[in-house]
């Protein structure tokens, strides 16, 4: 009898040591997907039965044969490391311009090394970044990258679903007719420190036809079955356009249904047949809203206070606000900090003329530094930080 006991435990050990147990293996916690080796799509799951692991690109000197766990053995696409990735795993990723059309089903962390050096080229045939996941628990941030080049119905440069943040970032020269630099479908989409300037939303890439008007071309936020959630700190809006040769265009900067924050944000100089700034209705606060063609606004403002616009059409009547008073705004210019930014100029009435209390975001957390990184308030001032996304350190 004791024989036999041994026998089946000898024999159950070998089993589990050859084929183990379970989920599978994962070297230095990363399991790569054997079955789908060179895709894109980060489609691995953890189950809740792996840790987090860290995986790297190198578009200079990485290799998609190597294990990607390490700066050394890093991955020479992003694509393949996300198609290694299962959910709650990060991607660093070295400066280089990576030639990708992405897609992400699963919760990631993808950090690049600044947006003025680490680029996802699109090539002008497809949406950059497509995450397509609409599981409120998928979580996807985006830093320290620049999207460009992208193009699409809806995203040309990012199409959201699922819960994104994007954070020192810029979304560059995208097309499309709905959102052609972040179509944000039905998704939870907070922007923070980040620019988004020179998208096109025009009807032109439509196959056949275009039904509706061309409509926010730097966001689209589009709620259908459920509500669409924007939320825009520190960051700055401007040079974006939305074009049409049959309906009026509308939403130069930003554009659609649902809930939007603008907070401490510059929306300039975009341009629209109606709604040039801002063609939604949204709550505002701490923000300027200047110089955009075909009106500043167009939709219901909600003002919390201490924002400035050049005409009157946002009909701001907050404590603070400031109604047809020009902005004196720099042009976009690296003024230091990770993303270009459009600086105060000497004299600005923005100066200073913030919420005494100090500037917050949506959920009234306080906005410490501006956009790029630079304190919020400034050393010397005694009445308040600046209006919009960048705070004069001088005066």
């Amino acid at each position: 009898m004791k024989e036999k006991l041994g026998a089946l435990l000898a024999l159950a050990f070998l089993a589990t040591s050859l084929f183990g147990c379970g989920d599978s293996m994962r070297t230095n916690g990363s399991t790569s997907n054997s079955q789908n080796p060179g895709g894109s799509t980060g489609s691995g799951d953890s189950g809740g039965s792996s840790a987090a692991n860290t995986l790297y690109v190198d578009g200079s000197s990485g290799s998609d044969s190597n294990h990607c766990q390490s700066s050394q053995s890093a991955c020479k696409t992003i694509g393949h490391a996300i198609s290694l990735a299962i959910s709650g795993d990060s991607i660093i990723v070295a400066a280089a311009t990576y030639k990708e059309n992405l897609t992400i089903n699963v919760s990631l962390n993808i950090s690049g090394a600044g947006a003025m050096t680490t680029v996802i080229d699109g090539g002008a045939v497809g949406t950059v970044v497509t995450i397509n996941n609409y599981d409120s628990n998928t979580h996807v941030t985006l830093s320290g990258l620049t999207i460009r080049n992208g193009s699409s119905w809806s995203g040309g440069g990012i199409r959201a679903t699922g819960v994104v943040a994007i954070n020192n970032s810029s979304i560059l020269g995208n097309i499309g007719p709905n959102g052609a630099g972040i179509h944000n479908d039905e998704g939870t989409l907070v922007i923070n420190s980040s620019t988004i300037s020179g998208n096109h939303a025009g009807d032109t890439i439509c196959l056949k036809s275009c039904n509706g008007p061309t409509q926010g071309a730097g966001i689209y936020n589009f709620s259908y079955t459920k509500q669409a959630s924007l939320t825009l700190n520190n960051s700055t809006v401007t040079g974006n356009d939305a074009t049409s040769s049959k309906l009026p265009s509308v939403g130069g900067a930003i554009a659609g249904t649902g809930s939007i924050s603008i907070n401490n944000s510059t929306i300039s100089g975009n341009s629209a047949d109606s709604g040039g700034g801002i063609a939604a209705n949204a709550v505002i606060q701490n923000s300027i809203v200047a110089d955009n063609s075909g009106g500043n606004c167009s939709g219901t403002l909600i003002s919390k206070g201490y924002n400035l616009s050049s005409d009157n059409t946002c009909n701001f009547t907050g404590p603070g606000d400031m109604n047809n008073t020009g902005p004196l705004l720099g042009p976009l210019q690296n003024n230091g900090g990770p993303t270009n930014t459009q600086s105060l100029l000497s004299g600005s009435p923005a100066i200073d003329a913030d919420n005494p209390n100090g500037c917050t975001d949506g959920s009234g957390h306080l906005l410490r530094t501006d956009q790029r990184g630079k304190p919020r308030s400034d050393a010397e001032d005694t009445s308040g930080c600046d209006i919009g996304a960048y705070e004069r350190q001088s005066d």
